[in-house]
């Protein structure tokens, strides 16, 4: 089947377009030169002002990719490690939750369906004491339960249960997390 080829249609609001150049400019400017864990305060400060909603003792690292902070919200006592990537939906991570290095949270996506593959911007919600390792990649509308273990380079395209460990690609039940202590 052959199909003409569409005229584009950008999806994405210029007032959207203009925040996130303000946040770019600010984030390379301001945000990522100030490195040391000394700054991590600052960081926080800025992430604030641009709408993020960011509980006490969070820690978010320089090198962390984001491109649309008010749409960002974590708990307590939370990390977003080295070189974590977000994508421009909402992510809402809870208390004492560890974001390891280079982790992709992808909380939007693209219409399969239409052949302009228009944005949707959809939500990854990342539950109470859960631990996502290295290099996980996080597909948009999931949710990861409370407690729950996402194993390095596992690709999670749906729900976690709380309380499990997961890995591989695609992500598979490995099995209950068991708390000792």
């Amino acid at each position: 089947m052959k199909y003409q080829i569409p005229k584009y249609i950008d999806t994405i609001p210029k007032s959207d377009k203009i925040y996130r150049l303000a946040w770019r400019l600010t984030s390379l400017f301001l945000f990522k030169p100030f490195s040391l864990p000394f700054f991590n305060s600052w960081r926080i400060f800025l992430l604030k002002i641009f709408g993020a909603k960011i509980g006490q003792y969070c820690n978010v690292y320089a090198s962390v990719y984001i491109p649309s902070p008010r749409n960002l919200s974590m708990g307590v006592h939370s990390t977003l490690g080295p070189q974590v990537k977000l994508h421009f939906g909402k992510t809402i991570v809870g208390n004492k939750v560890t974001v390891s290095q280079r982790t992709y949270l992808c909380s939007a996506t693209h219409d399969t369906s239409s052949i302009n593959l228009p944005f949707i911007s959809g939500q990854i919600v990342i539950e109470d004491f859960a631990w996502i390792a290295a290099e996980a990649f996080i597909m948009t509308d999931t949710v990861i339960g409370e407690g729950a273990i996402v194993g390095a380079r596992a690709v999670v395209i749906k729900d976690v249960s709380p309380w499990t460990m997961v890995g591989g690609n695609p992500a598979k039940f490995i099995k209950n997390r068991i708390i000792k202590d």
